[in-house]
Protein backbone atom coordinates (compact mmCIF):
# COMPACT_ATOMS: atom_id res chain seq x y z
CA UNK A 1 0.00 0.00 0.00
CA UNK A 2 2.86 2.41 0.79
CA UNK A 3 4.01 2.26 -2.83
CA UNK A 4 0.52 3.16 -4.06
CA UNK A 5 0.35 6.12 -1.67
CA UNK A 6 3.74 7.39 -2.88
CA UNK A 7 2.69 7.02 -6.53
CA UNK A 8 -0.54 8.90 -5.83
CA UNK A 9 1.19 11.88 -4.20
CA UNK A 10 3.92 11.88 -6.86
CA UNK A 11 1.23 12.22 -9.51
CA UNK A 12 -0.31 15.13 -7.59
CA UNK A 13 3.05 16.92 -7.33
CA UNK A 14 3.22 17.27 -11.11
CA UNK A 15 -0.48 17.84 -11.81
CA UNK A 16 -1.08 21.40 -13.16
CA UNK A 17 -4.46 21.79 -11.45
CA UNK A 18 -3.13 20.61 -8.10
CA UNK A 19 -0.11 22.90 -8.37
CA UNK A 20 -2.35 25.87 -9.21
CA UNK A 21 -4.63 25.06 -6.28
CA UNK A 22 -1.63 24.94 -3.92
CA UNK A 23 -0.12 28.30 -4.93
CA UNK A 24 0.81 30.36 -1.89
CA UNK A 25 0.50 27.48 0.58
CA UNK A 26 3.38 26.45 2.84
CA UNK A 27 2.32 23.23 4.53
CA UNK A 28 2.64 19.48 4.28
CA UNK A 29 -0.10 16.95 3.53
CA UNK A 30 0.59 13.37 4.60
CA UNK A 31 -1.26 10.11 4.00
CA UNK A 32 -0.40 6.96 5.91
CA UNK A 33 -1.52 3.66 7.38
CA UNK A 34 -1.69 3.58 11.19
CA UNK A 35 0.68 1.14 12.82
CA UNK A 36 3.13 1.02 9.92
CA UNK A 37 6.80 1.85 10.34
CA UNK A 38 7.64 5.55 10.83
CA UNK A 39 8.61 7.03 7.51
CA UNK A 40 6.57 4.53 5.50
CA UNK A 41 3.77 6.97 4.71
CA UNK A 42 3.71 9.53 1.93
CA UNK A 43 3.85 13.29 2.37
CA UNK A 44 3.73 16.23 0.01
CA UNK A 45 5.26 19.61 0.80
CA UNK A 46 3.15 22.34 -0.80
CA UNK A 47 4.61 25.56 -2.12
CA UNK A 48 5.87 27.00 -5.41
CA UNK A 49 7.23 23.56 -6.37
CA UNK A 50 5.39 20.75 -4.50
CA UNK A 51 7.77 18.00 -3.47
CA UNK A 52 7.30 14.45 -2.22
CA UNK A 53 8.72 14.15 1.30
CA UNK A 54 8.57 10.48 2.38
CA UNK A 55 7.90 10.09 6.09
CA UNK A 56 7.51 13.79 6.80
CA UNK A 57 5.01 14.77 9.50
CA UNK A 58 2.02 16.45 7.92
CA UNK A 59 0.37 19.71 8.94
CA UNK A 60 -2.72 18.02 7.48
CA UNK A 61 -2.80 14.24 7.96
CA UNK A 62 -5.02 11.49 6.61
CA UNK A 63 -4.50 8.14 8.30
CA UNK A 64 -6.39 4.98 7.34
CA UNK A 65 -6.01 1.26 6.95
CA UNK A 66 -5.30 -0.40 3.62
CA UNK A 67 -8.96 -1.33 3.08
CA UNK A 68 -9.97 2.36 3.28
CA UNK A 69 -7.21 3.47 0.92
CA UNK A 70 -8.24 0.70 -1.49
CA UNK A 71 -11.70 2.28 -1.68
CA UNK A 72 -10.33 5.81 -2.12
CA UNK A 73 -7.90 4.66 -4.82
CA UNK A 74 -10.41 2.53 -6.72
CA UNK A 75 -11.47 3.69 -10.22
CA UNK A 76 -15.03 4.19 -8.94
CA UNK A 77 -14.97 4.72 -5.17
CA UNK A 78 -18.16 3.98 -3.24
CA UNK A 79 -20.17 6.90 -1.84
CA UNK A 80 -18.37 8.42 1.12
CA UNK A 81 -14.90 7.67 -0.25
CA UNK A 82 -15.02 9.87 -3.35
CA UNK A 83 -13.89 13.28 -2.04
CA UNK A 84 -12.12 15.00 0.82
CA UNK A 85 -15.40 16.50 2.04
CA UNK A 86 -17.01 13.07 2.04
CA UNK A 87 -14.06 11.52 3.89
CA UNK A 88 -14.32 14.22 6.57
CA UNK A 89 -17.87 13.09 7.24
CA UNK A 90 -17.25 9.33 6.97
CA UNK A 91 -17.26 7.75 10.43
CA UNK A 92 -15.28 4.74 9.23
CA UNK A 93 -13.06 6.72 6.86
CA UNK A 94 -9.56 8.12 7.44
CA UNK A 95 -8.69 9.91 10.65
CA UNK A 96 -8.12 13.47 9.42
CA UNK A 97 -6.35 16.10 11.50
CA UNK A 98 -5.25 19.65 10.87
CA UNK A 99 -6.05 23.24 11.73
CA UNK A 100 -9.53 24.05 10.33
CA UNK A 101 -8.41 27.34 8.79
CA UNK A 102 -5.40 25.66 7.16
CA UNK A 103 -7.64 22.94 5.75
CA UNK A 104 -10.00 25.61 4.39
CA UNK A 105 -7.06 27.43 2.79
CA UNK A 106 -5.91 24.11 1.30
CA UNK A 107 -9.33 22.75 0.37
CA UNK A 108 -8.98 23.16 -3.40
CA UNK A 109 -5.68 21.25 -3.28
CA UNK A 110 -7.14 18.59 -0.97
CA UNK A 111 -10.15 18.00 -3.20
CA UNK A 112 -7.93 17.80 -6.27
CA UNK A 113 -5.68 15.36 -4.40
CA UNK A 114 -8.59 12.96 -3.77
CA UNK A 115 -9.74 13.46 -7.37
CA UNK A 116 -6.28 12.32 -8.50
CA UNK A 117 -6.62 9.12 -6.47
CA UNK A 118 -8.54 7.87 -9.52
CA UNK A 119 -6.18 8.84 -12.34
CA UNK A 120 -8.50 8.16 -15.27
CA UNK A 121 -10.93 11.07 -15.35
CA UNK A 122 -14.10 10.51 -17.36
CA UNK A 123 -13.76 12.41 -20.67
CA UNK A 124 -16.54 14.59 -22.04
CA UNK A 125 -17.93 13.10 -25.24
CA UNK A 126 -20.50 15.73 -26.09
CA UNK A 127 -24.19 15.80 -25.32
CA UNK A 128 -26.23 12.74 -26.16
CA UNK A 129 -29.38 14.74 -26.87
CA UNK A 130 -30.35 17.63 -29.18
CA UNK A 131 -28.55 20.57 -27.59
CA UNK A 132 -28.42 24.09 -29.01
CA UNK A 133 -27.31 26.90 -26.67
CA UNK A 134 -27.99 29.45 -29.41
CA UNK A 135 -31.72 28.93 -28.86
CA UNK A 136 -31.47 30.17 -25.25
CA UNK A 137 -32.23 33.84 -24.62
CA UNK A 138 -31.20 35.82 -21.55
CA UNK A 139 -33.76 38.34 -20.33
CA UNK A 140 -33.97 40.91 -17.53
CA UNK A 141 -36.89 42.70 -15.95
CA UNK A 142 -37.41 44.77 -12.83
CA UNK A 143 -39.80 42.87 -10.59
CA UNK A 144 -41.50 43.85 -7.39
CA UNK A 145 -41.12 41.05 -4.89
CA UNK A 146 -41.95 40.36 -1.24
CA UNK A 147 -42.74 43.39 0.90
CA UNK A 148 -42.59 45.70 -2.11
CA UNK A 149 -38.83 45.15 -2.55
CA UNK A 150 -37.52 45.56 -6.08
CA UNK A 151 -34.83 43.79 -8.07
CA UNK A 152 -33.89 43.39 -11.72
CA UNK A 153 -34.07 39.65 -12.24
CA UNK A 154 -32.22 37.82 -14.99
CA UNK A 155 -33.41 34.56 -16.48
CA UNK A 156 -32.65 32.11 -19.27
CA UNK A 157 -35.57 31.12 -21.50
CA UNK A 158 -36.36 28.90 -24.48
CA UNK A 159 -39.24 26.87 -25.89
CA UNK A 160 -43.02 26.97 -25.88
CA UNK A 161 -45.66 24.95 -24.06
CA UNK A 162 -46.08 23.84 -20.46
CA UNK A 163 -44.03 26.26 -18.34
CA UNK A 164 -41.16 24.75 -16.36
CA UNK A 165 -39.24 26.98 -13.94
CA UNK A 166 -35.81 25.89 -12.66
CA UNK A 167 -34.41 27.05 -9.30
CA UNK A 168 -30.66 27.05 -8.70
CA UNK A 169 -28.78 25.88 -5.62
CA UNK A 170 -27.35 27.97 -2.77
CA UNK A 171 -24.56 30.29 -3.88
CA UNK A 172 -25.04 29.56 -7.59
CA UNK A 173 -27.18 30.82 -10.48
CA UNK A 174 -29.37 29.77 -13.39
CA UNK A 175 -26.42 28.53 -15.47
CA UNK A 176 -26.75 25.27 -13.56
CA UNK A 177 -29.76 24.51 -15.79
CA UNK A 178 -28.36 25.89 -19.06
CA UNK A 179 -28.16 22.43 -20.65
CA UNK A 180 -31.79 21.59 -19.87
CA UNK A 181 -32.96 24.94 -21.23
CA UNK A 182 -30.86 24.27 -24.38
CA UNK A 183 -32.47 20.84 -24.90
CA UNK A 184 -34.40 21.36 -28.13
CA UNK A 185 -36.61 18.30 -27.58
CA UNK A 186 -37.71 19.74 -24.25
CA UNK A 187 -38.23 23.12 -25.91
CA UNK A 188 -40.72 21.60 -28.35
CA UNK A 189 -43.25 20.97 -25.57
CA UNK A 190 -42.17 23.23 -22.72
CA UNK A 191 -41.50 26.86 -22.00
CA UNK A 192 -38.26 26.57 -20.03
CA UNK A 193 -37.16 29.33 -17.65
CA UNK A 194 -34.30 29.46 -15.15
CA UNK A 195 -33.85 32.65 -13.12
CA UNK A 196 -31.20 34.10 -10.84
CA UNK A 197 -32.31 35.11 -7.36
CA UNK A 198 -31.43 38.68 -6.30
CA UNK A 199 -27.65 39.02 -5.71
CA UNK A 200 -27.03 35.87 -7.78
CA UNK A 201 -25.72 35.53 -11.31
CA UNK A 202 -26.80 38.45 -13.50
CA UNK A 203 -29.64 39.59 -11.25
CA UNK A 204 -29.24 42.82 -9.32
CA UNK A 205 -29.32 43.16 -5.60
CA UNK A 206 -32.48 44.23 -3.84
CA UNK A 207 -33.60 47.87 -3.69
CA UNK A 208 -30.41 49.17 -5.32
CA UNK A 209 -28.23 47.50 -2.68
CA UNK A 210 -25.36 45.63 -4.33
CA UNK A 211 -23.32 44.75 -1.23
CA UNK A 212 -23.83 41.40 0.48
CA UNK A 213 -22.36 41.99 3.94
CA UNK A 214 -25.79 41.59 5.57
CA UNK A 215 -27.28 39.10 3.11
CA UNK A 216 -29.38 36.39 4.81
CA UNK A 217 -31.99 34.36 2.93
CA UNK A 218 -35.22 33.47 4.70
CA UNK A 219 -38.07 31.22 3.66
CA UNK A 220 -40.48 34.15 3.56
CA UNK A 221 -38.25 36.16 1.21
CA UNK A 222 -37.49 33.18 -0.99
CA UNK A 223 -41.17 32.24 -1.30
CA UNK A 224 -41.92 35.83 -2.21
CA UNK A 225 -39.36 36.05 -5.01
CA UNK A 226 -40.27 32.69 -6.54
CA UNK A 227 -43.97 33.57 -6.43
CA UNK A 228 -43.29 37.03 -7.91
CA UNK A 229 -41.30 35.54 -10.79
CA UNK A 230 -44.01 33.01 -11.62
CA UNK A 231 -46.80 35.60 -11.41
CA UNK A 232 -44.94 38.41 -13.22
CA UNK A 233 -43.05 36.51 -15.92
CA UNK A 234 -44.91 33.24 -16.47
CA UNK A 235 -48.40 34.34 -15.54
CA UNK A 236 -49.74 30.97 -14.43
CA UNK A 237 -49.01 27.65 -12.71
CA UNK A 238 -45.68 25.97 -13.51
CA UNK A 239 -43.82 22.75 -13.03
CA UNK A 240 -41.20 23.81 -10.50
CA UNK A 241 -37.79 22.10 -10.68
CA UNK A 242 -35.45 23.04 -7.85
CA UNK A 243 -32.15 21.61 -6.65
CA UNK A 244 -30.89 21.61 -3.05
CA UNK A 245 -31.89 25.03 -1.72
CA UNK A 246 -34.16 25.26 -4.77
CA UNK A 247 -35.68 21.88 -3.89
CA UNK A 248 -36.29 23.06 -0.34
CA UNK A 249 -38.21 26.11 -1.51
CA UNK A 250 -40.07 24.02 -4.10
CA UNK A 251 -41.36 21.93 -1.19
CA UNK A 252 -42.28 25.14 0.64
CA UNK A 253 -44.13 26.35 -2.47
CA UNK A 254 -46.08 23.08 -2.53
CA UNK A 255 -47.08 23.73 1.08
CA UNK A 256 -47.83 27.46 0.84
CA UNK A 257 -48.50 28.36 -2.84
CA UNK A 258 -49.95 25.26 -4.52
CA UNK A 259 -52.05 27.56 -6.70
CA UNK A 260 -48.88 28.42 -8.65
CA UNK A 261 -47.85 24.80 -9.27
CA UNK A 262 -48.60 22.05 -11.78
CA UNK A 263 -46.15 19.79 -9.97
CA UNK A 264 -42.71 19.74 -8.33
CA UNK A 265 -39.45 18.00 -9.21
CA UNK A 266 -37.22 18.33 -6.16
CA UNK A 267 -33.58 17.44 -6.82
CA UNK A 268 -31.48 16.61 -3.75
CA UNK A 269 -34.26 17.51 -1.31
CA UNK A 270 -33.44 16.72 2.32
CA UNK A 271 -35.72 16.26 5.27
CA UNK A 272 -33.24 18.60 6.95
CA UNK A 273 -29.61 19.43 6.20
CA UNK A 274 -27.90 20.83 9.32
CA UNK A 275 -24.21 21.66 9.42
CA UNK A 276 -23.75 22.94 5.88
CA UNK A 277 -23.28 26.60 6.85
CA UNK A 278 -19.66 27.46 7.67
CA UNK A 279 -18.12 30.82 8.55
CA UNK A 280 -15.10 29.77 6.47
CA UNK A 281 -17.22 30.24 3.34
CA UNK A 282 -16.71 33.97 3.91
CA UNK A 283 -13.42 34.50 5.73
CA UNK A 284 -10.71 37.00 4.85
CA UNK A 285 -8.05 34.35 5.52
CA UNK A 286 -9.50 32.04 2.86
CA UNK A 287 -9.61 32.55 -0.93
CA UNK A 288 -13.34 32.06 -1.46
CA UNK A 289 -12.88 31.70 -5.22
CA UNK A 290 -10.86 28.53 -4.58
CA UNK A 291 -12.46 27.31 -1.36
CA UNK A 292 -16.18 27.54 -2.23
CA UNK A 293 -15.95 25.64 -5.54
CA UNK A 294 -13.97 22.95 -3.70
CA UNK A 295 -16.61 22.86 -0.96
CA UNK A 296 -19.18 21.77 -3.57
CA UNK A 297 -16.78 19.65 -5.66
CA UNK A 298 -16.86 17.21 -2.75
CA UNK A 299 -20.49 16.37 -3.56
CA UNK A 300 -20.08 15.54 -7.27
CA UNK A 301 -20.33 12.06 -8.70
CA UNK A 302 -16.77 10.77 -9.28
CA UNK A 303 -17.53 9.26 -12.70
CA UNK A 304 -19.23 12.36 -14.10
CA UNK A 305 -17.36 13.90 -17.06
CA UNK A 306 -14.47 16.01 -15.84
CA UNK A 307 -15.52 18.94 -17.99
CA UNK A 308 -18.95 18.95 -16.36
CA UNK A 309 -17.53 18.56 -12.86
CA UNK A 310 -15.35 21.59 -13.51
CA UNK A 311 -18.23 23.57 -15.03
CA UNK A 312 -20.39 22.87 -11.97
CA UNK A 313 -17.67 24.25 -9.70
CA UNK A 314 -16.76 27.25 -11.87
CA UNK A 315 -20.15 28.84 -11.14
CA UNK A 316 -19.24 28.94 -7.44
CA UNK A 317 -15.96 30.71 -8.17
CA UNK A 318 -17.92 33.67 -9.57
CA UNK A 319 -20.51 34.22 -6.83
CA UNK A 320 -20.58 37.35 -4.69
CA UNK A 321 -18.86 36.97 -1.31
CA UNK A 322 -21.29 36.07 1.45
CA UNK A 323 -24.12 34.91 -0.83
CA UNK A 324 -23.41 31.19 -0.41
CA UNK A 325 -23.25 31.47 3.36
CA UNK A 326 -26.37 33.66 3.44
CA UNK A 327 -28.28 31.13 1.33
CA UNK A 328 -27.23 28.32 3.65
CA UNK A 329 -28.92 30.15 6.52
CA UNK A 330 -32.17 29.14 4.88
CA UNK A 331 -31.18 25.72 3.53
CA UNK A 332 -29.23 24.43 6.52
CA UNK A 333 -30.78 26.25 9.47
CA UNK A 334 -34.36 27.31 8.68
CA UNK A 335 -35.68 24.73 6.22
CA UNK A 336 -37.53 21.82 7.85
CA UNK A 337 -39.21 19.31 5.57
CA UNK A 338 -41.07 17.74 8.48
CA UNK A 339 -42.80 21.04 9.23
CA UNK A 340 -43.92 21.39 5.59
CA UNK A 341 -44.99 17.77 5.15
CA UNK A 342 -48.54 17.95 6.59
CA UNK A 343 -49.63 20.74 4.23
CA UNK A 344 -48.01 18.99 1.25
CA UNK A 345 -49.53 15.65 2.21
CA UNK A 346 -53.00 17.18 2.44
CA UNK A 347 -52.63 19.14 -0.80
CA UNK A 348 -52.98 18.10 -4.43
CA UNK A 349 -49.46 18.85 -5.74
CA UNK A 350 -47.62 15.82 -7.12
CA UNK A 351 -43.97 15.58 -6.06
CA UNK A 352 -41.03 13.90 -7.82
CA UNK A 353 -38.00 13.44 -5.55
CA UNK A 354 -34.70 12.72 -7.36
CA UNK A 355 -31.49 12.32 -5.33
CA UNK A 356 -27.96 11.36 -6.40
CA UNK A 357 -26.27 8.41 -4.73
CA UNK A 358 -23.08 10.43 -4.04
CA UNK A 359 -24.82 13.33 -2.29
CA UNK A 360 -24.11 13.63 1.44
CA UNK A 361 -25.80 17.02 1.94
CA UNK A 362 -29.15 15.49 0.99
CA UNK A 363 -28.38 11.78 0.94
CA UNK A 364 -30.76 9.27 -0.61
CA UNK A 365 -31.75 8.10 2.86
CA UNK A 366 -32.35 11.69 3.93
CA UNK A 367 -34.70 12.18 0.99
CA UNK A 368 -36.40 8.85 1.70
CA UNK A 369 -37.12 10.16 5.21
CA UNK A 370 -38.86 13.15 3.61
CA UNK A 371 -40.79 10.93 1.21
CA UNK A 372 -42.10 8.78 4.07
CA UNK A 373 -43.90 11.83 5.49
CA UNK A 374 -45.78 12.50 2.24
CA UNK A 375 -48.76 10.89 0.56
CA UNK A 376 -47.40 7.84 -1.34
CA UNK A 377 -50.09 8.35 -3.98
CA UNK A 378 -48.64 11.77 -4.86
CA UNK A 379 -44.88 11.26 -4.37
CA UNK A 380 -42.27 9.29 -6.30
CA UNK A 381 -38.70 8.86 -5.06
CA UNK A 382 -35.82 7.94 -7.38
CA UNK A 383 -32.20 7.43 -6.39
CA UNK A 384 -29.95 8.51 -9.27
CA UNK A 385 -27.03 6.10 -9.29
CA UNK A 386 -23.63 7.66 -9.95
CA UNK A 387 -24.80 11.26 -9.59
CA UNK A 388 -24.12 13.76 -6.85
CA UNK A 389 -25.62 16.97 -5.50
CA UNK A 390 -25.74 18.85 -8.84
CA UNK A 391 -27.07 16.25 -11.30
CA UNK A 392 -28.37 18.71 -13.90
CA UNK A 393 -24.91 20.13 -14.61
CA UNK A 394 -22.44 17.47 -13.47
CA UNK A 395 -23.87 14.93 -15.95
CA UNK A 396 -26.75 16.31 -18.07
CA UNK A 397 -27.07 13.11 -20.10
CA UNK A 398 -27.47 10.78 -17.15
CA UNK A 399 -29.72 13.31 -15.40
CA UNK A 400 -31.95 13.47 -18.49
CA UNK A 401 -32.72 9.76 -18.09
CA UNK A 402 -34.36 10.62 -14.76
CA UNK A 403 -35.92 14.03 -15.32
CA UNK A 404 -37.80 13.16 -18.53
CA UNK A 405 -39.77 10.33 -16.87
CA UNK A 406 -40.43 12.59 -13.88
CA UNK A 407 -41.83 15.30 -16.17
CA UNK A 408 -43.96 12.72 -17.96
CA UNK A 409 -45.43 11.46 -14.68
CA UNK A 410 -46.31 14.99 -13.60
CA UNK A 411 -47.98 15.73 -16.93
CA UNK A 412 -50.07 12.54 -16.85
CA UNK A 413 -53.54 13.28 -15.44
Amino acid sequence: MTGRLHEWLSRAATDPVFRFSARGLDCTISVAEPGTNPGSGAALQLGPDPQLCPGAKGDITLSAGAEVWDRVLSPLPPPGYHSFGALLRKSDGPVISGDPVLMAQSLAALERLIELARPDATPFGGFGFPHDPATVVGQRRQITGPGGHRATLHWLEAGEGTPVVFLHTAGADARQFQHQVADTELQAKHRLLAFDMPWHGLSSGQDDCETTADYLLTEAAYLGWVSAFIESVVGGPVILVGCSMGAAIAMAMAAHRPDLLRGVIALEAPLRSPGRKSDLLTDARVANGLHNPAYVRAMLGPACPQRQRDEACAIYAQARPGVYMGDLHYYSEEYDGAALAPAIRDGAVKIELLTGSYDYSASPENTRSLARLLDPAKVTFTEMEGLGHFPMIEDPDRFRDHVLPALARLETP
